[in-house]
């Protein structure tokens, strides 16, 4: 019997729903007057936007944060990745949130299509899409926006490896992804693609091509990404994520009492309002909150995948893939830590990021659940709920009846410490509370199974069953997404002053992280949080200062130079020096009662007691040394600078160089561009050395009346450059050492592409040929 096509409403109801979901997470952001802000939004990515469209469409050197650091070779930037011309074109805020929602929709239209595949009916499937894009881990990224881009694709790879596409457009398909993923901001979404793809490998059946079309689009992908990657390959040489030991490894592992928030939302407490989150000391990271604010897989969706693990290659798969992840996030409390501190999986930090995978297989094993419910399940089946149900009845009445006791004992056996017992109520409070919200969803689906065993065929049962996983999947992933004013993304009114005060060529800032920190106000809500921010908008803090086209050396970035993380660590108890050898001659700090370096001069007092002050005799970022002292290499340079054997002033240390003495020498006509310098030197007898005060980084080249001459470090991590004596023209210049390559790389790789589409089309026009027509 042949059955009708379907209809266009129902082809569109899956991606209808989808979309829906995305909306109903973050859809916020998008409204009038609204915008997301935590975390990194608004001192890490705004910044990094606003400073590459303001630098020009493929930056190469950022002077605008940490005394310059290059942009484009920071892979995190995502300069050419195409969906973020959306914020050359739109407002930050807005631009933002769109790529957010857009993303999150084709992720979870990925993973629905992938199941699809598998042979999973369009209830199931959008059971586990759904189970996957809102979950803990997943909604929380809307606060680290380029994860959510690189992450989207992960699914489609797993589309593409499962196809019947022809071996070599497959391969190509395949290639396209990966480099997006490269090109996203978030590297290691390739990485989560590549175990995924592996546990597929390993489950499934065609193994060896498989294995082919991997291996082949991971290295075409690599080569396609190559403008990015062969750049950001010279930055790992000097940064510290490639010559530091991966001591990172201890930041943000997942604890194993979290494990415990997989089936119960937030049972430590949240991170804003009251009460708040209380085992603080389970939390290893940059900061004391966790990197994944939560990590909730859903109480409907567990007990789906418990309905739904069968004795079938899939439920291995999905298994794999949760097993991994959580010996993965638990970092170095695993007994897989040996392969975190090894290539390519030490290139990233947090271990906790590999709590994606548990989502990915829980989701596929809710899909697989979630047919077995429709199907109806039997009542041995319904009986094991029953009996789960109750024990958490009972767990749940003993917390209420006997707090202390109960925090006692629970406490003990996660190895957590608490406060004193008065704090006993407020836990078991938060406690009894996860287990009340779980409890409740884990009833309407023990109600909806018991349904849908007697009445398999009810037509509400699928969309009953939607609503109780988004409903029990939302409940909690409303905590994690913040949105605040707009108003948080304006100029501060003290950027015009500052600007005026910076002068050309310009100086930089400095900005007194601890002073303005103490005057920062609490952020104990979200109201409170939203005027912290408004405050750190006010003082500049991180990279804000970038946005405005003004240069600071102590901003923050997810990479830094080791010359410039080395310096910075031994003059920490020299502020003053490395302001005048960086020529950041505007400070920014409180003007709150504090010890402060000497020549400092009050110019601009601000609001929320800021004050601007100016270092006197500061020195200009172009200017001469009269006195060179040679050092092997940076740690002498270093030593020197910090016990006073050099000023770093008229007398400089030169790796490689030669001790020498100059007679004074003029600078003028100084022209300072984001990747390149030039000024007149006038030299006398004996010429004299010009100290460019930027971070000494491969690929600046110096150029004397247009002739080459060789830049030397100077003071262990600035450059310099010997002149003649006479008047000269001297030039700097930057160009990515690894960008001639990287286009080289990705130009090759794309004609091989082409080739692979052309010779794939010919292969299939072939095979239609020769296949004999039907009767």
């Amino acid at each position: 019997m042949a059955f009708p096509p379907p209809r266009a409403s129902a082809r569109f109801f899956a991606p209808g729903v989808l979309l829906l979901a995305s909306l109903a997470l973050f859809g916020e952001g998008l409204l009038p007057g609204r915008a997301f802000f935590f975390r990194d939004v608004l001192h890490y990515y705004w910044p990094m936007q606003a400073t590459h469209w303001r630098l020009g469409v493929v930056p190469q050197w950022n002077p605008f944060h940490q005394g310059g650091l290059p942009f484009l070779a920071d892979i995190h930037s995502g300069v050419l990745y195409p969906p973020n011309l959306l914020f050359a074109l739109l407002s930050f805020p807005t631009a933002y949130a769109l790529l957010l929602v857009l993303h999150h929709f084709v992720g979870q239209l990925g993973l629905y299509t992938f199941l699809r595949g598998k042979g999973f009916e369009r209830p199931a499937a959008l059971t586990g899409a759904l189970a996957f894009g809102l979950s803990g881990y997943v909604a929380g990224l809307c606060n680290t926006g380029p994860l959510m881009l690189g992450l989207a694709w992960m699914p489609w790879v797993l589309v593409t490896l499962q196809s019947g596409l022809v071996p070599l457009r497959r391969l190509a398909l395949l290639a396209v992804l990966i480099a997006l993923q490269l090109l996203s901001g978030d590297p290691q979404s390739a990485l989560y693609s590549a175990i995924a793809s592996a546990a597929h490998v390993a489950w499934f059946a065609e193994r060896r091509p498989q294995l082919v079309a991997l291996s082949g689009a991971g290295a075409l992908g690599l080569l396609l990404a190559g403008v990015q990657v062969f750049p950001t390959l010279w930055l790992l040489t000097e940064s510290t994520r490639g010559t530091d030991a991966p001591t990172y490894l201890g930041s943000w592992n997942l604890p194993p009492p979290r494990l415990l928030e997989f089936a119960f939302p937030y049972p430590f407490g949240e991170y804003l309002g009251q009460p708040q989150f209380w085992a603080w000391g389970m939390i290893r990271g940059p900061s004391s909150v966790p990197f994944a604010l939560s990590v909730y897989l859903g109480i409907t969706v567990l007990v789906l995948a418990v309905l739904g693990v069968r004795r079938e290659r899939f439920s291995g798969f999905a298994l794999t893939l949760c097993a991994v992840g959580v010996l993965l996030a638990l970092g170095q409390k695993s007994p897989l830590s040996f392969l975190l501190a090894s290539p390519p999986l030490s290139f990233f930090r947090y271990p906790e990021k590999y709590v994606v995978l548990v989502a990915l297989g829980c989701a596929g094993l809710a899909a697989s659940g979630a047919r077995a419910v429709l199907a109806g399940v039997s009542r041995r089946q319904l009986a094991g709920l029953g009996v789960a149900a109750l024990l958490l009845v009972g767990l749940l009445g003993f917390t209420w009846a006997l707090p202390s006791t109960a925090v006692t004992w629970a406490t003990g056996l996660m190895g957590l410490a608490t406060r004193d017992s008065s704090h006993h109520p407020v836990i078991a409070g938060l406690a009894a509370r996860a287990m009340g919200t779980s409890l409740c969803f884990m009833l309407g689906m023990l109600a909806l199974a018991a349904l849908a065993s007697r009445h398999p065929t009810h037509r509400a049962l699928p969309a009953a069953l939607l609503l109780v996983v988004a409903g029990d999947l939302l409940w909690t992933a409303r905590v994690t997404v913040f949105v605040g004013p707009t108003s948080l993304y304006r100029e501060p009114e003290i950027i015009g002053r500052l600007r005026e005060e910076v002068g050309s060529p310009p100086t930089r800032l400095f900005r007194q992280d601890k002073p303005l920190k103490a005057n920062a106000p609490p952020s104990r809500t979200l109201e409170e949080l939203i005027d912290l921010r408004h405050y750190e908008l006010a003082t500049l803090k991180s990279n804000l200062a970038g946005v405005f086209g003004l240069e600071e050396v102590t901003s923050y970035s997810a990479v830094e130079l080791w010359r410039y993380r080395a310096f910075m660590d031994v003059l920490a108890a020299r502020p003053e020096l490395v302001g005048r050898l960086y020529g950041a001659c505007l400070w920014m700090t409180s003007s709150a009662p504090q010890p402060n370096p000497e020549g400092l001069v009050s110019v601009i007092q601000g609001p929320d007691r800021l004050d601007v002050k100016r270092l006197s005799g500061c020195p200009p970022r172009l200017r001469t040394a009269t006195r060179t002292t040679a050092v092997p290499d940076q740690s002498e340079a270093l030593r020197a600078l910090s016990t006073g054997s050099v000023d770093g002033l008229q007398n400089v240390s030169v790796e490689g160089g030669t001790s020498r003495t100059y007679e004074p020498a003029q600078v003028d006509a100084v022209e300072l561009g984001p990747r390149n310098a030039r000024a007149r030197v006038v030299a006398g007898a004996g010429g004299t050395l010009l100290v460019f005060a930027t971070t000494s980084y491969p690929g600046w080249s110096a150029t004397v009346d247009g002739d080459e001459a060789p830049v030397l470090t100077v003071n262990g991590a600035h450059m310099g450059i010997e002149v003649p004596e006479g008047t000269h023209q001297v030039d700097f210049e930057f160009t990515d050492p690894g960008l001639s390559s990287g286009i080289q790389a990705s130009l090759a790789a794309a004609l091989v592409l082409a080739a692979l589409l052309v010779l794939s089309r010919r292969s299939t026009e072939t095979a239609g040929e020769t296949t004999p027509a039907g009767p």
